[in-house]
């Protein structure tokens, strides 16, 4: 498919370290000044709205290509950085982030037509209350063992 403007190359994200990955995403890199990486790098805006929302369209597909790519790192907190990062008092990059946004939109009802939410939502409750049970028990058990020694 040919493009207006020159989109980030699309690619697969599965590799061995979890930084390498995020690192090859295009909207992430390091600042100076910043011991960690900024999740909100963009090219500067052009005066065309509808060209920077659909780079911030492109940029979303690139993201959840990632997702799909690194399944095991999901609900870890990526899109919660990248949301840190934007600066969304920026009236010049707001078309990068409003298409950045509106696909995801898009992608979680496509995502959601599939699943009963709720009854998913309720296990997900479940699996987090069970895992914190288990790191209680672990603790008491460590606890008790550090005991008798």
């Amino acid at each position: 498919m040919q493009h207006s403007q020159n989109f980030p190359r699309r690619r697969r994200y599965k590799l061995h370290s979890l930084e390498q990955q995020e690192a090859l995403l295009p909207f992430v890199r390091f600042c100076p000044g910043r011991t960690y990486r900024h999740y909100w790098q963009m090219p500067t805006p052009s005066k065309d709205y509808p060209s920077n929302v659909t780079y911030g369209r492109e940029c979303a597909a690139h993201l959840l290509q990632w997702m799909k790519d690194n399944r095991e790192y999901v609900g870890k907190g990526l899109l919660s950085r990248v949301a840190r990062d934007i600066d969304f008092d920026d009236r010049d990059g707001r078309g990068q982030w409003m298409g950045f946004f509106n696909y995801l939109e898009i992608m979680m009802l496509l995502g959601a037509d599939r699943v009963r939410v709720y009854r998913h939502v309720d296990s997900q409750h479940q699996l987090y209350r069970a895992l914190g049970q288990r790191l209680k028990l672990e603790a008491r058990f460590r606890r008790i063992r550090l005991r008798n020694r």
